[in-house]
C-alpha cells in the first residue's frame, strides 16, 4: 500500500502543480493563497520519490497530511461560497464555483486515501 501511494503522490503532486498554473494563469491572487499548492505538489512528489526510491514513508505520510489539510480548507470555504449563492469563475471563466467545488471534493478524497495509504506497513 506504501508504493501505490507513492505512485499516487506522484501522480496528484504533477497535476497540482500543472492545475494550480492552469487555473491561476493570467489572474494570479495574492501569492499566499497559491504557494502551498506548490509547497504540496512538490512535497508530494519528493515524497513519492524518497519513498520508492528508500521504502521510508515520514516524508510521504508528512506530505499527504499537509495536502489533507489545504484540501480540507478549501473544500468547506468553496463550499460555503456554494450555499450562499456565488456563482465566481475560475480559471478565466473555464470553471464555475460548483463544478470547482466538486473537483476540490474529490482531491480531498483522493489525499484522504493517499494518507491512509501511507500510513500502512504493508509494501504490496
Amino acid at each position: 500500500m506504501i508504493r501505490n501511494s507513492a505512485w499516487l503522490a506522484l501522480g496528484f503532486g504533477l497535476f497540482l502543480a500543472i492545475a494550480e498554473i492552469v487555473r491561476n494563469w493570467g489572474n494570479w491572487q495574492p501569492w499566499p493563497f497559491w504557494i502551498v499548492d506548490f509547497i504540496a505538489a512538490g512535497a508530494l512528489i519528493w515524497g513519492g520519490v524518497r519513498t520508492l526510491s528508500q521504502g521510508s514513508s515520514r516524508l510521504l505520510s508528512a506530505a499527504w497530511g499537509f495536502t489533507v489539510g489545504i484540501f480540507w480548507m478549501s473544500f468547506f470555504s468553496h463550499t460555503q461560497a456554494v450555499s450562499s449563492g456565488a456563482d465566481e469563475t475560475y480559471a478565466s471563466g473555464a470553471v464555475n464555483e460548483n463544478m470547482l467545488t466538486v473537483i476540490i471534493g474529490a482531491m480531498l478524497v483522493t489525499a484522504i486515501a493517499g494518507l491512509i495509504m501511507s500510513l500502512t506497513r504493508r509494501t504490496i
